[in-house]
């Protein structure tokens, strides 16, 4: 099915990364340093703003406000109690540029996914792999798996037994089985979609994966094996994110905008956020439903 999204609200630089927590859409804007709380009528109010881009960051239990998220150009974890921010776990040792999207385990192990090269210095199709990252409950950090070119959005289905990730560069959806203590292993291609650039994702309660690419200007809901069963057109914008919440599971919110190139939009912001009614409820992380 191809689907038309509807306009929510504007004015940000960058929004990525959107999550449903207790009644309400969020997301964050990576460069404005910023995650917002957005309501049902397009309005929108700062929740946390810190002197760094947050590109990655979750709630921390279905019942709470706690987030933690990632300090990307300082390669920190944070966490914020609602009054203060403390740091967590510190990846400066083994990542070169930037840490991107995360996600954290029911047990609380964190992934991170990491950039290992500049944007706009170095093609990408040229740029080294960068690794997934994990860092456990008590803040020690590592390597979750070396085999990522250029890891993305994630998602944890509702029985934790496995973690999916997006692979930008490689235009796949990467799985691996995932014990409680945060071990990967069985390493194995979810799906391939040709062509795309897949971001940001949302899991549903029938296993699908809806998936922001920007290249194509698409959002592609694919079953483990490849099968695309639907689709969004976001015609000249380019999605960058989405995430399933809603009273219902069923209201998709997307975030998107005109450019990537940080020239064009801190002059000229494009950044704004879509929704499209879908089937299927939203199911496991990075949200709670």
């Amino acid at each position: 099915m191809l689907y038309q999204p509807e306009f929510l609200c504007d004015g940000f630089i960058f929004p990525e990364t959107p999550r449903w927590h207790r009644g309400k859409f969020y997301c964050c804007s990576i460069d404005e340093g910023s995650i917002f709380r957005i309501h049902a009528d397009g309005s929108k109010e700062c929740v946390i703003k810190i002197d760094d881009w947050v590109s990655g960051w979750v709630f921390t239990d279905p019942d709470a406000d706690n987030i933690i998220l990632t300090s990307g150009k300082e390669k920190k974890l944070l966490h914020w109690d609602g009054k203060q921010l403390t740091e967590i776990a510190d990846f400066s040792n083994i990542v070169s540029f930037a840490l991107n999207d995360m996600i954290r385990t029911k047990s609380g192990v964190s992934f991170v996914a990491s950039v290992d090269f500049k944007f706009g210095e170095i093609d990408p199709s040229d740029a080294p792999n960068s690794p997934l990252l994990r860092a456990d409950s008590e803040g020690n950090v590592s390597i979750a798996s070396a085999e990522t070119v250029f890891a993305n959005g994630m998602a944890i289905p509702p029985d934790g037994k496995r973690l999916i990730v997006a692979d930008s560069m490689t235009s796949q959806l990467r799985q691996w089985d995932l014990d409680e203590d945060g071990t990967l292993s069985n390493h194995r291609i979810f799906a391939t979609i040709p062509g795309s650039v897949p971001d940001g994702i949302s899991l549903d309660a029938e296993g699908g994966v809806w998936v922001a690419s920007d290249r194509t200007h698409r959002v592609y809901r694919v079953l483990e094996g490849g099968e695309i069963t639907d689709e969004i057109d976001m015609g000249t914008t380019q999605a960058t994110a989405c995430m399933l919440g809603g009273t219902d599971g069923r209201t998709l919110l997307i975030t998107a905008s005109d450019s990537h190139d940080r020239r064009v939009i801190y002059d000229n912001p494009t950044g704004r956020l879509f929704t499209v009614r879908v089937a299927v409820p939203g199911a496991g992380l990075p949200s709670w439903y």
